[in-house]
């Protein structure tokens, strides 16, 4: 299924899900996302990771609701089961999206393409540039997690300067191959190997997010 498809449709659940604020529902949208990640991936690591980032979450409900609210355990319950919801659409389409599909199919719109392709990969680029630099602190015998009062001026110095300057020298690099790809030209872009995509997917993009606003303001 084509990467933008996925993307709506995880987005018209959130509609639904923050539209009614309704705990059977909310539970529903869980329970499809998971179950449609365990036949897509043939593993657990949706499920694994929405309970990663909802223990901690619904920890904070208890601690706030169960001493202060009203409703005791019911809206910490509905709070967490809306958010368990929200991940779960959410993990799901990511799961099933990959960056280069995801750029290739914004192909017509080359600087959006080229925004959400950057931004996705920021994290990861972040991650292997901060590795490198803890490297090379290594080979230069330099160690900034010191129980001292100039461990901060020595991560500033040695992690954090570099840090930011090799990133922005990344993005700076890429303005001459960006240039020659013909990014600021006008027309329309080809795909040697395009992503996927019908005439049905393209409709369901437009109803799903009309449908879910529509059942939310009629209902």
């Amino acid at each position: 299924m084509n990467p933008l498809t996925w993307i709506v449709a995880a987005s018209s659940s959130w509609i639904v899900v923050l539209g009614f604020n309704e705990l059977a529902l909310s539970a529903s949208v869980a329970v499809i996302a998971q179950l449609i990640a365990l036949v897509r991936l043939r593993n657990f690591s949706v499920l694994a990771t929405t309970v990663a980032l909802s223990i901690p979450v619904s920890l904070s409900m208890v601690i706030i609701h169960i001493p202060f609210g009203r409703n005791d355990w019911s809206t910490a319950l509905d709070l967490s089961v809306r958010f368990i919801a929200l991940m779960s659409a959410f993990l799901t389409a990511a799961s099933a999206i990959t960056i280069t599909d995801l750029v290739k199919s914004l192909s017509h719109m080359p600087r959006v393409a080229y925004i959400v392709g950057s931004a996705v990969q920021l994290l990861p680029q972040g991650r292997d540039t901060l590795g490198s630099v803890r490297y090379a602190n290594h080979l230069r015998a330099h160690s900034p997690r010191q129980h001292s009062t100039r461990g901060l001026s020595k991560t500033i110095k040695f992690v954090v300067l570099p840090l930011i300057t090799r990133l922005l020298s990344q993005g700076a690099s890429r303005a001459i191959p960006l240039e020659v790809s013909g990014l600021e030209r006008t027309g329309q872009r080809t795909v040697l190997n395009p992503v996927a995509d019908t005439t049905l997917q393209k409709v369901l993009r437009w109803l799903m997010p009309i449908a879910a606003l529509a059942v939310v303001v009629w209902l």
